[in-house]
């Protein structure tokens, strides 16, 4: 089954939309669909993810790309891959994903 997340970067206006399929072999499949160069850029070579690129971050392939491409170190897109992925692999519960709806970074300014 399909599993898709939305990143919404309101500081700079930019959406990324990722979608992660779970192949037969157990690896992912992976789209991000964004109009961020930069999250393009990290994209590349992400278009197959193991599950170990979900679960150990010291060898995951998602985290050497978000540390080696140009994206902002506060951009939210690996931590939505990462979302999509272990809601793909079951280590997020569809029913908890669906009443839920979000994580989010709330600024707290006076």
């Amino acid at each position: 089954m399909t599993s898709k997340v939305k990143v919404n970067m309101r500081l700079c206006g930019k959406t990324h939309l990722i979608t992660v399929d779970m192949l037969e072999d157990g690896d992912f499949s992976c789209r991000i669909e964004t109009d961020c160069i930069n999250v393009q850029e990290f994209s590349e070579g992400l278009e197959r993810i193991t599950l170990a690129d979900l679960t150990d971050k010291a060898n995951s392939g998602i985290v050497d790309r978000y540390c080696n491409c140009r994206m902002s170190a506060n951009c939210l897109a690996p931590a939505g891959l990462i979302s999509a992925g272990w809601m793909e692999a079951g280590m997020i519960s569809r029913s908890n994903a669906k009443r839920n709806k979000a994580n989010d970074v709330e600024f707290l300014v006076d």
